[in-house]
């Protein structure tokens, strides 16, 4: 880690060297840790540190962007260089007015050294509670294993400065019988809140209570679904739809449809970086402050998140959701929650009728028809027949086609409870589990 004062300094250095209207420069910085093992057995272990620098540069409405992860003098001002040249290059943005003059982002504390410092015995520890508990059954487990500490440092040529440091730890496992598997993964920040057992006998029991799975026919059925199976629906759900980018040119269903009842009164989605529940992310690549953005509010349409550009090009302000400047995608919600209710998982089975426990969907693909929600999947590492409120058997994997428009409009009952999951670059969801009524499988399989 080089610290607030290194990493300012850097980029300090940088915007000086620009031969420009204006410049603004992001570290992205820190290490991370990862290993990994399969068939119960560790197979990989990596370590990395990296300091990227991205420079963003304006010679009136035109934009060049660079990236190095060289940080002394010479190559900063090549870097300087490439920026300004490929600027010239640009055709101008028409809905460009400048970068952000904004006020420091409030200071929240996201970091711990003991993640930081977490070694690679401690990782293979925590690895062989997860093998030790699929072993316990003679099942296999795979999976990965990772630790990061990183700090992202903002200074903009209008006088822009931020800094913000975070740690985060990720472990998942499949565990693996000859009929069946078992899901289950943990995030938080701190690797001393990790319990790698726990999460090794969840897996486990999942793969055990899932063998030989039964035949089921396609058809709607009520499910009840995990925080990793809805996980996988709002990670695309924010893709196609609570951008800007997809807002303004329509391929949205959110698009005009602002102020408009598209889910249930009981849905509730909203963006939050400052939120410590989460993986706290005070401002943007733009430099800009985070706030609390409502998505959507009691089944109501309410926006969707701007960075700068977009902002000016919808005459509305940015929400601080700017992307880094080399992605295609300009503005995205990274620190997503969903409402939640009053009832457990158990409960929500045993208020079923007859449907579907599903734990995990997997290959979901949400490009279908993205003004109507439409998705499609497969159910993975554990689905359940229930009837009378009573897991009965498992069943083997399901194709479903569904609307996540009608999805959320016929949730019946949320968890109380959500679960902390950690995207694999930056931000994390906090997801309850949800009971939805007549959700549609539209194909099945042969495991």
């Amino acid at each position: 880690m080089l610290g607030e004062n290194k990493a300012l300094e850097i980029l300090k250095r940088v915007v000086s060297m620009v031969e420009a209207d204006q410049a603004e420069a992001i570290l992205v910085g820190g290490s991370s840790a990862l290993t990994r093992f399969a068939n119960s057995t560790i197979h990989q272990n990596v370590f990395e540190k990296d300091n990227v620098v991205y420079l963003r540069v304006a010679k009136g409405k035109k934009i060049g962007v660079a990236t190095s992860n060289m940080t002394d003098a010479e190559s900063l001002g090549q870097l300087a260089k490439k920026a300004a040249d490929i600027a010239e290059a640009q055709v101008p943005n028409p809905n460009f007015e400048g970068f952000a003059r904004s006020e420091r982002a409030p200071r929240i504390d996201a970091f711990h050294a003991e993640t930081l410092e977490c070694s690679p015995q401690r990782r293979a520890e925590n690895v062989k509670a997860v093998i030790d508990a699929a072993g316990r059954f003679n099942f296999l487990a795979a999976g990965s294993h990772s630790t990061s500490a990183r700090e992202l440092a903002f200074l903009n040529s209008l006088g822009t400065e931020q800094y913000h440091r975070f740690t985060s730890v990720f472990m998942n496992t499949v565990v693996m019988a000859p009929t069946s598997s078992g899901y289950a993964d943990s995030s938080c920040l701190n690797i001393g809140d990790l319990d790698p057992g726990k999460l090794g006998e969840e897996a486990t029991r999942t793969c055990a209570e899932s063998q030989n799975p039964r035949e089921l026919e396609e058809g709607q059925y009520d499910v009840v679904i995990t925080p990793y199976a809805l996980n996988s629906l709002m990670n695309w759900l924010s893709y196609i739809g609570f951008g800007a980018d997809s807002f303004q040119d329509g391929r949205s269903f959110m698009s005009g449809n602002v102020g408009e009842s598209i889910m249930g009164k009981n849905i509730s989605i909203w963006d939050d970086g400052l939120d410590p529940a989460g993986v706290p992310l005070p401002f943007d690549f733009e430099g800009v402050p985070k706030q609390r953005v409502n998505i959507i509010e009691d089944g109501i349409a309410r926006g969707v998140v701007h960075n700068t550009i977009s902002a000016r090009k919808g005459k509305t302000a940015t929400t601080g959701h700017a992307l880094p400047p080399d992605e295609e995608v300009s503005a995205l919600p990274l620190n997503t929650f969903f409402s939640t209710g009053d009832k457990t998982e158990e409960e929500m089975i045993a208020s079923m009728e007859r449907g579907l426990f599903v734990r995990r969907f997997h290959y979901v693909n949400g490009l279908l028809a993205p003004r109507k929600a439409l998705f499609t999947g497969m159910t993975r590492d554990g689905t359940f027949f229930v009837e009378n409120g009573k897991i009965k058997y498992p069943v083997k994997n399901l194709r479903f086609t569904h609307s996540m428009l009608d999805a959320f409009s016929n949730v019946e009952m949320i968890t109380r409870e959500p679960k902390l999951m950690i995207s694999d670059w930056m931000g994390a969801a906090l997801l309850p589990g949800l009971k939805i009524k007549s959700f549609n499988f539209s194909g099945k399989t042969e495991f």
